[in-house]
């Protein structure tokens, strides 16, 4: 009786909200008393411990608990406004990257239902194999009814072995493709067509994120409106990039970006992430990748965005991964596209992310950038 009454005042007080804590890799690891199996794992040899993907991984990927299906069998997913498709590791996957996850299966779901139709999704670091289905999914206190699922049947290559998440909870603005928050407006549990994001830094808990509106308790003062191209992964266009408050030519016509809670860095185009780092003044390491001198991240520049009038600015400690030793990685890469619409491509990662509250109103197709609490 005591934890009825105890959700109908969470109810009460979220006033329609819906809060969905996120955690880092490691607590799902403890929880499931994986952490020594994972310095056993062949995908986690001793020199991929060091590698910047698995880095980015422990500091930078955060994930949800989710339930699927009737009774609920519950997976860790990532949250990804960067793709469409919610799927989870399943019973018929065989892959490698299967194993260290828990399976759904659908025959012990009494609300599941397929025409087996099969479909594939690319990503930009791997791909999955999966047949469509639909489910009951549960979502702190939302419960979906109707939602359209992917079950893995194949996961080629180590990418999805690798971060640890059970699934993907595709979010981005992409109506035609059914995503979760799309069958959430039709079935009337949110009362705004608006999700928001925030990403605690480093060891800090608390990360988040909301559907049907946004928790004021992260964020100050306005919210900065970019607009967005419908049927898109949150495309947005912006106006111009600054070093060091110095404008560059690089956005002079406008440069493009997605806004991604899928990719953990800031991903600059190609042609500029050369000049980009040399003005900050990092070199190559031995590896390939771009470092700093620890000792004087403080002192660098700081980034700037202005976007639709707005100066978000990323200071030095938004972009620089703190490594042991006295060399720190640049959470800068390029991206895999030079242009997109036109226009130099960035992908804005949780690098960026991090640094501000993050909005998504598919209503009014927009994204909004807050200054945090």
């Amino acid at each position: 009786m005591k934890s009825i009454i105890l959700c109908l005042l969470c109810l009460a007080l979220n006033e329609g909200l819906i809060r969905v804590p996120l955690v880092k890799w490691e607590e799902i690891m403890k929880e499931r008393g994986l952490m020594k199996e994972l310095l056993k794992y062949s995908q986690y040899s001793s020199n991929q411990l060091n590698t910047e993907d698995l880095i980015n991984q422990k500091n930078l990927a955060y994930f949800g608990k989710i339930g699927v299906g009737t009774p609920p069998q519950y997976f860790y997913v990532h949250f990804d406004t960067g793709s469409s498709t919610l799927w989870v590791n399943s019973v018929y996957c065989k892959s490698s990257a299967c194993y260290q996850h828990p399976l759904f299966n659908p025959h012990k779901s009494h609300t599941y239902h397929t025409h087996n139709k099969p479909f594939s999704v690319h990503y930009g670091t791997g791909s999955v194999t999966r047949v469509y289905g639909y489910d009951t999914i549960t979502v702190s206190l939302l419960v979906v009814k109707h939602q359209k699922i992917g079950l893995s049947k194949n996961e080629p290559g180590s990418h999805f072995a690798k971060p640890l998440h059970d699934g993907l909870m595709g979010l981005a603005f992409m109506p035609d493709d059914d995503t979760i928050v799309d069958t959430m407006i039709k079935e009337g549990l949110i009362e705004e067509s608006v999700f928001a994001f925030y990403l605690s830094r480093d060891d800090q808990k608390g990360s988040e994120v909301v559907f049907g509106g946004t928790n004021p308790s992260h964020y100050q003062g306005q919210i900065n409106w970019v607009p967005a191209q419908r049927n898109s992964h949150w495309q947005v266009t912006f106006e111009g990039f600054e070093v060091n408050h110095k404008k560059t030519d690089w956005c002079k016509s406008g440069c493009t970006a997605i806004v991604d809670t899928g990719t953990s860095m800031l991903e600059c185009p190609p042609h500029y992430v050369a000049s980009l780092h040399e003005m900050l003044g990092a070199h190559k390491d031995s590896s390939g990748d771009y470092v700093f001198e620890c000792s004087k991240v403080n002192s660098l520049p700081t980034l700037t965005f202005i976007m639709n009038g707005a100066h978000l600015h990323l200071p030095p400690s938004a972009y620089v991964l703190q490594s042991h030793g006295s060399h720190c990685k640049s959470g800068i890469k390029q991206s895999h596209e030079k242009y997109r619409d036109g226009h130099p491509y960035w992908i804005l990662g949780d690098v960026f992310l991090r640094q501000f509250y993050s909005v998504f109103d598919q209503g009014r197709a927009r994204v909004g950038f807050a200054t945090l609490a």
